[in-house]
């Protein structure tokens, strides 16, 4: 099974990274494995509101428990997982908040070369001041919105097969619940489907091929001529497993983003994705990740050619001690796909170190720093933010 194909919930008290927690979960029978957790945090944010000028800093308290439930029933694996998030601000107790997320999903091994997994999730979150829909203001509410996601994939082929394919299909709802003015254009469904073939060409190597298609349709009047239409992609390229040493996937292609109204004029571009892995040590791990693909705009522009960029390293000094390091380049291109306006361009890079302690399996102390910097061509934009935290993850 595919890391993207599994079920949408992924136990927060499991990390992927360094992090030592290793729960046992609390066995309730029949397979059925319960695991509750919570997360503690204390962060300074030097820029909470992301200025250019006239920063506003703040001491942020979150909690974040949560609870999983997986069940192992052989050839059927179903999960769910529920966190609730509340987080307080010193600075000014409106940017208090309590985002909510819901998932569940299965897969079933229908035979030996047929796999069906369904998923579904449900988020409840926010904009904060500063950013997303309320990009450079600072004197209105946070803006709190629901994704609802129910995505589906049905895989033929088995892992020694010469050929796999798997189809797969994605529904999307955002919609937000406040801020009118700002968000009323901002409301739309996403419904994706598309294919992906691979081809065994050796032991340890895939060639992929891969297409997908997604229409978008918005809520409002005043965003239909803009930005309804679809996003076709082609993708081709190939996954590797060597020796558990390096392991990866990359695809290039093209992307096109097409619209309804016929004085906007369809966008076609580059486009990659790729995955890649490398533990040189099994205690040392580097990933990289990287991808150009079409993205939704929260305000200026028709979409967002997005580029994004990122490095990460996981060590493991000692069953106690642990590092993690990361890097991160993001681009964003406002496409302007009518009038006579130019294209906004935004580069956004993140650096940031986590130093984990773990006195036994169940629990991680860590302490971290990640700074963020953005430059714009929009005026009053770029900005600097520095966030040091320390926190608590408890596992059970």
């Amino acid at each position: 099974m595919k890391a993207w194909q599994l079920p949408l919930f992924a136990m927060a008290s499991v990390s992927t990274t360094a992090y030592a927690v290793q729960p046992d979960g609390i066995m309730l029978g029949s397979g059925v494995t319960l695991l509750p957790g919570v997360e503690v945090s204390i962060s300074d944010d030097s820029n909470i509101y992301l200025q250019e000028n006239d920063e506003t800093g703040s001491t942020i308290t979150t909690i974040r428990p949560n609870v999983g439930l997986a069940a192992d029933l052989g050839a059927t694996q179903l999960a769910a997982y529920y966190e609730v998030e509340s987080a307080s601000y010193d600075a000014d107790s409106d940017d208090n908040y309590l985002d909510q997320l819901l998932t569940f999903g299965g897969a079933i091994e229908m035979t030996s070369r047929q796999e069906l997994g369904l998923n579904f999730s449900l988020n409840k979150g926010h904009d904060p001041r500063g950013s997303g829909s309320l990009e450079g203001q600072t004197v209105i509410d946070p803006s709190v919105y629901k994704d609802t996601t129910i995505d589906g994939y049905y895989t033929y082929g088995a892992d020694s097969a010469f050929a796999n394919v798997t189809v797969y299909g994605t529904m999307f709802n955002k919609e937000y619940s406040n801020n009118a003015s700002a968000t009323d254009d901002l409301n739309y469904d996403k419904t994706t489907i598309g294919a992906e073939l691979g081809l065994k060409v050796s032991s340890a190597t895939r060639v992929l091929f891969e297409l997908r298609n997604a229409t978008l349709a918005y809520d409002t009047d005043t965003a239909i001529e803009e930005k309804d239409g679809s996003i076709m992609t082609l993708l081709a390229g190939a996954s590797w497993d060597i020796a558990g040493k390096t392991t990866g996937n990359v695809k290039v292609g093209t992307t096109t983003r097409d619209f309804d109204g016929e004085d906007v004029d369809s966008d076609s571009r580059f486009a990659w994705e790729a995955g890649i892995t490398w533990s040189p040590k099994t205690y040392s791990v580097l990933n990289f990740t990287t991808s150009e693909s079409a993205k939704e705009t929260t305000g200026p522009g028709n979409y967002n050619a997005n580029q994004y960029t990122k490095l990460s390293w996981d060590h493991t000094f000692s069953p106690r001690w642990a590092l993690n390091a990361k890097l991160s380049l993001n681009k964003d291109n406002f496409v302007v796909a009518s009038g006579d306006d130019e294209d906004r361009q935004d580069t956004t890079t993140a650096m940031g170190v986590t130093g984990i302690f773990s006195p036994n399996k169940m629990l991680d102390v860590t302490a971290g720093l990640e700074k963020t910097s953005r430059s714009s061509d929009a005026s009053g934009l770029d900005y600097e933010q520095q966030v040091l935290s320390v926190g608590l993850n408890l596992a059970f």
